[in-house]
């Protein structure tokens, strides 16, 4: 169908007595719209609106505080088309093309709309700073691995472990390793997230002794481990939909399942129930205690109450003071009292956008001031240019362009993020639904110039103070496809330049000779006016600027 964007303001998801007023305008021809999204489990037929006039469609639902994504499910001609919402020029962080806003604790929905940077900050960015993260957190470069995939069990994992400190990580993900459900399993293995006994091993990963061991290592060697949580659900056939039926969410017919579309093999919890949640927060506890994690990623919990995360992390840090925990959400309110990350994708979309032409490096200053300065103060973000939903960075980008992303990414403010084999491009992972069958990473498809690019970035990162800092500051007078920035402050500011043209560039000639740190694709010639390859890369120290 034809969507016709509009800069009406009435048209935007706007306070309303009851809650949040959703107004859509489109064709007369349009038979039924609703809303679905993050809110409503992305159900597409939950919440309908009412026609208001022969063009108008209407609703006020209750929306709890917090980032909220949606799209408008519009039926039309006998088709469904979920789409975007056409008024709103906010979209989404996750790679998704989903609208957004942010209900505040007044109640207000908040959209990005105008100038949002140091100078005019959003309302979140003024009133609130994020909780004190562990120090060991905000320096990290974190790796994203399956066990399986990775090493193949426990012991494979830490004979790897050599491999992971040469790269210079700090800190493993671990991904699920409880015992996935039988019922409505897909493929050979099912799906991870999909657990069957959340305080237990799937053994054919190992035995306890065997992750203790691992985990062991991994502290011995400098590094941290956070193992993944599935947080709103369990698999279909969980012992504790025959226990505890009362814990779960239940359709109109009475049947326990699970709201998302296309997930008929999960089991949706009912987080009003108390003693559900004292389960839950136990069983994370005893993971600490046992195994001596330290800290864990929370899956999907950009659909999980607010209070509820608040509620975890306040007990958990009874156990562990200095736990570390990533948020799967765009949340800026989970930085206030939950979570220590939330993600941060957009950086991945912008710079394929430039790329192609299509954005500017001003563009990308724009992005990078709204996204932090509509952020609480001081919130860590977690900047990825690979998800386990996404797919390779190398397949999306090419592999120049992954390089200078990878330069990008592992020098922005924040916390940096690779998924296992992203460093060497490799090439048989799809999503995570890769793990649905047998699967281990194409260590024969190792590309070390790659590995050696990650690992030179990586290494400057971390013997960089100034790259591990929050203050960034974009320089303007490069070319439009030239991403330009200062990191640190004072003398020990670096500067890097990152070239996603097609073409080479002359770097500004504001910028006097650099004390070179890391560079690739540069024309490093006499004379002032250097020059950078197409998607080349330059990290250094500047000891002169001209006036």
């Amino acid at each position: 169908m034809t969507i016709i964007q509009s800069n009406t303001p009435d048209l935007l998801p706007k306070k309303d007595v009851g809650g949040i007023q959703f107004t859509f305008e489109g064709a007369s021809t349009i038979e039924q719209v609703a809303v679905a999204g993050t809110f409503n489990c992305w159900v597409g037929d939950t919440y309908p609106l009412a026609r208001i006039s022969a063009t108008r469609w209407q609703a006020t639902l209750p929306i709890a505080t917090g980032r909220h994504l949606y799209k408008y499910v519009v039926s039309q001609h006998g088709e469904q088309h979920w789409i975007p919402d056409p008024a709103n020029p906010w979209i989404s962080e996750d790679g998704q093309n989903n609208s957004c806003f942010t209900v505040n604790e007044s109640g207000d929905a908040l959209i990005r709309l105008g100038a949002i940077n140091a100078a005019t900050p959003g309302d979140l960015y003024q009133l609130h700073r994020a909780l004190a993260s562990p120090e060991w957190l905000k320096d990290a470069v974190i790796y994203q691995l399956s066990t399986a995939a990775f090493g193949g069990d426990f012991k494979g994992v830490k004979a790897r472990l050599p491999y992971l400190c040469d790269l210079g990580i700090d800190v493993i993900w671990l991904m699920p390793i409880y015992p996935i459900g039988q019922k409505g399993r897909l493929g050979a293995k099912g799906d991870p997230y999909a657990v069957f006994d959340f305080g237990s091993l799937d053994l054919a990963l190992g035995s306890a002794a065997e992750l203790r061991d691992l985990i062991d290592e991994v502290h011995r060697l400098g590094m941290r481990i956070l193992l993944d949580w599935t947080l709103n659900r369990s698999s279909c056939d969980n012992p504790l939909t025959v226990s505890h039926p009362d814990w779960f969410t239940h359709d109109a017919e009475g049947e326990i399942y699970y709201a998302v579309p296309f997930r008929t093999y999960f089991a949706g919890f009912d987080f009003s129930h108390q003693d559900l949640r004292s389960y839950l927060i136990q069983t994370m506890q005893t993971w600490l205690v046992e195994f001596n994690f330290d800290g864990f990623r929370f899956d999907d919990s950009d659909i999980t109450p607010l209070d509820f995360l608040n509620e975890i992390r306040a007990a958990l840090v009874q156990t562990k003071p200095d736990i570390g925990i990533i948020s799967q959400a765009y949340d800026e309110f989970h930085h206030l009292a939950a979570c220590d990350l939330t993600y941060e994708g957009g950086t991945r979309d912008m710079i394929l956008h430039i790329a192609a032409g299509t954005a500017t490096a001003a563009d990308f200053a724009q992005y990078w001031n709204a996204s932090t300065y509509s952020f609480p103060r001081d919130a860590l973000r977690l900047r990825w240019i690979e998800d386990k939903e996404q797919g390779r960075a190398a397949q999306f980008y090419g592999t120049a362009l992954h390089r200078a992303a990878a330069a990008i990414i592992l020098t922005l403010d924040g916390v940096p993020h690779i998924l296992m084999g992203q460093e060497f491009n490799e090439p048989r992972w799809h999503t995570w639904t890769s793990l649905f069958e047998e699967f281990q990473l194409d260590w024969s498809a190792f590309d070390q110039a790659s590995f050696t690019h990650y690992q030179a970035l990586i290494q400057l990162r971390r013997q960089t103070p100034a790259l591990r800092q929050d203050t960034l500051e974009f320089l303007c007078d490069a070319a439009p496809g030239l991403i330009a920035y200062w990191r640190g402050a004072g003398e020990d500011k670096v500067l890097v330049l990152v070239n996603l043209n097609k073409h080479e560039v002359r770097l500004p000639p504001t910028v006097a000779p650099l004390d070179i740190l890391y560079a690739q694709g540069l024309d490093d010639a006499a004379d002032a006016a250097k020059t950078l390859a197409a998607f080349g890369c330059v990290i250094g120290r500047i000891h002169t600027i001209a006036s």
